[in-house]
C-alpha cells in the first residue's frame, strides 16, 4: 500500500489498484484530515452528527462523487449484500456487511477498527464490491457469497477480478476464544493452517489469510490479490483500533469512474 493525499485528505491507496483508470479507491486513515481532528466516519462513533456529515463530506470530494453518493452501510457482521445504485436509499443499508454496485459514481465503503475490510473489481464487467468481514462474517464466507452476488448480477469471474484486503487486526495481535477456534475449525478444516494454538483453548487467528483462501477458491489469482499487511492494533497511530479502545471508524471503498 501507498500513502496518497487527494484534495488535502490523507488516504492509503493499493498498489494493485492503482493503475487501474476506471476506478479511485482508498482506505482512511484517523489522521486523514489536515485539521488535526481524528478522521472518524461513524456516527455511532461521535455525539457531533455535524462532525461525522463533514468528514464523509470531505471523502466524497477526495473520490469525486456526491455526498449522497458515499454508500457506508450499517454493519451487524453478517452476511447480506446489497447491490447499489444512486437510488439506493440508507435504509436498504441497513443490516448488511457487503455492497456491490456497477453503476459509475457511486462510491461503496465499508466501516472497520479490526475487522477485514475487502475490496474487489471485476475489470471484465466492470463492477466493484466493499466487504466487511470480521471473525463471524469470515467464518460465514461473507467474501464467496459476495463474490457469488457478483456472478449471479454481473457475470463476474475469479480470473477477471483484483482484490485488496486492507488494513485489520494481525494473526500476531489477535488472540481468540474457543468458541471462535471451533467455529474457524468448522468453517475451513482443521488443515487451514489459520490457528496458532495458544494456552487455555485459545489460538491466534490469521483473518488475513482466511479471506485469502475465500478469494482463491473463486479463482482469484494469486498475483491479484494484495495484501495491506497493515494491523490496525500495530499500527494504532494510523487506524483505529477496537481492541486498543477506540470508538472511531475508519474507512475501505471504491467507486467506479
Amino acid at each position: 500500500m501507498k500513502h496518497v493525499v487527494l484534495n488535502g485528505l490523507g488516504l492509503w491507496q493499493f498498489d494493485n489498484f492503482s493503475s487501474e483508470k476506471s476506478v479511485k479507491h482508498f482506505v482512511t486513515k484517523r489522521n486523514s484530515n489536515v485539521n488535526g481532528q481524528e478522521f472518524t466516519l461513524s456516527y455511532s462513533s461521535s455525539p457531533d452528527r455535524a462532525f461525522i456529515q463533514h468528514n464523509r463530506h470531505l471523502l466524497a470530494q477526495a473520490m469525486g462523487v456526491a455526498e449522497a453518493h458515499l454508500y457506508l452501510p450499517s454493519q451487524v457482521h453478517k452476511t447480506r449484500v446489497v447491490r447499489v445504485t444512486s437510488s439506493t436509499s440508507k435504509e436498504d443499508l441497513m443490516e448488511t456487511d457487503a455492497l456491490i454496485t456497477n453503476e459509475k459514481g457511486v462510491c461503496i465503503a465499508v466501516m472497520s477498527a479490526d475487522c477485514v475490510p475487502v475490496i474487489v473489481y471485476d475489470k471484465k464487467n466492470n463492477a466493484v464490491a466493499a466487504i466487511h468481514a470480521g471473525w463471524r462474517g469470515t467464518v460465514a464466507h461473507i467474501v464467496e457469497k459476495t463474490l457469488q452476488e457478483m456472478k449471479r448480477i454481473f457475470g463476474t469471474k475469479g480470473e477477471d477480478i483484483i482484490a485488496g484486503i486492507g488494513p485489520s487486526v494481525s494473526q500476531d495481535s489477535y488472540e481468540v476464544g474457543e468458541e471462535v477456534v471451533q467455529e474457524v475449525t468448522r468453517a475451513f478444516g482443521s488443515n487451514s493452517n489459520l490457528l496458532i494454538p495458544q494456552p487455555n483453548n485459545k489460538a491466534k487467528l490469521d483473518l488475513w489469510k482466511a479471506n485469502t483462501i475465500l478469494l482463491r477458491e473463486f479463482g482469484v489469482k494469486d498475483a491479484n490479490i494484495e495484501v495491506s499487511d497493515l494491523c490496525t492494533v500495530k499500527n494504532n497511530d494510523q487506524f483505529f483500533s477496537a481492541r486498543k479502545g477506540d470508538g472511531g471508524r475508519f474507512a475501505a471503498g471504491i467507486v467506479l469512474i
